[in-house]
């Protein structure tokens, strides 16, 4: 019987947060301030299909583990997409000047 993990609304949150940023990225896309290839949580994005389906990959898992338990191969999945966020959030709070201390607390949600 496979082991089924519980995941905390903190990392339910950032995946939330994660699909709010994938489509900021697709703005910053069309409007010329990013250019394909990215490489966003580990993965290769050359195009507009791969950035949907990240996109469609964080939406379904926050549907499962909003709707319950999840198996310890999306739990690695999602543990992978907070830790991008929150990483990303902290380098935007240093880039804007934040002092490391306020910043680290990102790091709160892991």
């Amino acid at each position: 019987m496979e082991r089924k993990y519980w995941i905390k609304q903190s990392w339910i949150f950032n995946i939330e947060s994660m699909q709010d940023r994938l489509m900021c990225i697709e703005y910053d896309i069309e409007e010329g301030k990013l250019q394909f290839p990215l490489e966003i949580c580990g993965r290769q994005i050359n195009d507009y299909d791969d950035l949907q389906q990240l996109r469609e990959d964080a939406e379904r898992l926050e549907w499962t583990a909003k709707s319950g338990k999840v198996t310890g191969k999306e739990f690695g999945e999602i543990k992978e997409m907070v830790i991008w966020r929150v990483n990303q959030r902290y380098a935007r709070c240093i880039a804007s000047g934040m002092d490391e201390n306020r910043a680290g607390m990102c790091f709160e949600d892991m």
